[in-house]
């Protein structure tokens, strides 16, 4: 099961540490590009995510606010097996997350998390 909360990044940065399994998707227009990236984080691990099919799924489930795992989870294990993502330190991602803190103040900082929980 996941649930998806909309957090602004200095939220976000207060939530991820306390979480074991999460994914979240964070967008904004730079005046020069549009920045993009989702990273999901297992255990104390952080990992961004780099495969189009990832984010086409995220996009498709903009109005889901809860929903099974398995519509967001095979398509990371696909990105794995693929070698679509990138091992990141927990303080890079908590510097993004101040940097982005910072940068909507001026402009939308789209943040979209989803935390998977199970239920026994």
């Amino acid at each position: 099961m996941f649930y998806r909360h909309a957090l602004k990044p200095k939220e976000l940065a207060l939530v991820i540490p306390n979480v074991n399994e999460c994914l979240f998707a964070l967008h904004t227009k730079l005046t020069a590009r549009d920045y993009e990236v989702i990273v999901y984080k297992y255990g104390e691990e952080y990992f961004v995510l780099d495969d189009v099919r990832i984010f086409k799924q995220i996009h498709g489930m903009e109005q889901e606010s809860q929903g099974d795992e398995e519509e967001i989870l095979p398509y990371v294990e696909e990105a794995f097996e693929d070698n679509c993502y990138t091992v990141v330190e927990e303080e890079l991602v908590k510097l993004e997350l101040n940097t982005l803190s910072i940068i909507s103040n001026n402009c939308s900082v789209q943040v979209r998390y989803y935390e998977f929980t199970d239920f026994l």
